[in-house]
């Protein structure tokens, strides 16, 4: 059965502002996360159960949730990768707990 993909109207304008070869990479990946919502190339986000990026080109990326009870996969960013880019989305990687004095 395949995903429900939530694109909501600021991602769409996200995808319509990339230029043209990125943006037609970027409707292609959106499209086949119904079908398949972590594709080998995609990496999880650390600290972040079921939060995923991909790389569209060297400089730009793809951000979505899966959420695995509805079957939905929501996109959560497409565009530029800014530095910062992840804090931004509130999805940074969790900073490492210090050792206990014993």
């Amino acid at each position: 059965m395949p995903y429900r993909l939530l694109i909501a109207r600021d991602i769409k304008e996200q995808l319509r502002d990339l230029p043209g070869n990125i943006k037609a990479a970027a409707r292609q990946q959106i499209a086949g996360l119904a079908d398949d919502p972590r594709p080998s190339q995609s990496r999880e986000l650390a600290g972040h159960n079921g939060h995923y990026r991909l790389r569209l080109g060297p400089q730009y990326r793809l951000v979505w949730q899966v959420i695995e009870s509805e079957k939905i996969v929501e996109i959560e960013y497409v565009g530029p990768k800014p530095p910062g880019l992840y804090e931004k989305l509130g999805l940074a990687r969790p900073k490492p707990v210090p050792p206990k004095d014993e």
